[in-house]
């Protein structure tokens, strides 16, 4: 996999990441959609979720696949977060069990028998920036430009809001979601290669606006490549606001601290 696709993988993989976020809430009508996100996202204060993500990568005639499960408990505030990753790619198999409690970040990954822990603010930091994404200005303008466009109907008791779309306004939401997680400006220009064929997103959530699930699915092509992406990510969610505390257990209290050199280097 070429660096830029690795780019625009991780940069769609946020995208994703803001429509589970932002748009969490719809309401009775496409125009509370927006109205209600906006209180939604503020409101969601802890959650249990499970998300599974799939994504192909054909260049020429050849294809990657990369498979990962993602089950975990989030509090937002402080920030809370107990997680386990399964990742599959090209035959081989991946974990990491990861916690941030208190500023500190704690892990361990398949092959390491030990947890390791860092305070270094600058990893901490980089999931501080997905409450930004959240929260973006930007990106709520992006949903009240198609809010109009989602179609509602009713599934066990619960709202079913889907939408389908393509082509460039996905550019503005792209630009939104790079502005809020990196805090630099960055011109649209810098998408003109990325042509979005398909994009489908549906949520599921009950009466009162409580997030039950999310499926987000796109399909993308370089333009001056012969490169088409296509993502695929469900998120389910439970115990929403209910989860109080998350412990740390204490193989993980006795993490060894990672050396800041050995941080860098990584």
């Amino acid at each position: 996999m070429t660096k830029s696709l690795k780019k625009y993988l991780l940069l769609i993989a946020t995208v994703i990441l803001s429509v589970t976020l932002a748009a969490c809430s719809m309401g009775a009508s496409t125009e509370q959609i927006v109205n209600k996100s906006v209180e939604s996202s503020k409101n969601i204060k802890s959650t249990d979720f499970v998300a599974t993500n799939s994504s192909e990568i054909l260049v020429g005639e050849q294809t990657q696949t990369v498979e990962n499960t993602v089950s975990g408990s989030l509090i937002i505030d402080p920030l809370t977060i107990k997680a386990t990753t399964d990742v599959k790619a090209q035959g081989q198999s991946q974990t990491l069990e990861l916690y941030i409690k208190d500023g500190t970040a704690y892990a361990k990954s398949t092959g390491q028998n030990e947890w390791v822990k860092s305070s270094s603010s600058s990893i901490t930091a980089q999931f501080e920036n997905l409450k930004k994404i959240a929260n973006s200005e930007q990106i709520l303008e992006f949903y009240k430009k198609i809010a109009k466009d989602f179609k509602k109907t009713e599934e066990n008791g619960n709202y079913v809001l889907t939408y389908t779309g393509s082509g460039d306004q996905f550019k503005d939401l792209m630009v939104a979601v790079a502005n809020a997680s990196s805090g630099n400006e960055v011109n649209a220009s810098a998408f003109n290669n990325v042509d979005f064929k398909n994009v489908t997103i549906k949520l599921v959530v009950t009466k009162d606006y409580t997030p039950v699930t999310n499926e987000v699915n796109m399909e993308l092509a370089t333009k001056n490549t012969p490169t088409t992406m296509k993502i695929k990510q469900i998120i389910k969610y439970s115990n929403v606001n209910n989860v109080k505390e998350i412990n740390l257990p204490d193989e993980v209290k006795n993490a060894k601290e990672v050396a800041a050199d050995t941080q860098k280097s990584e």
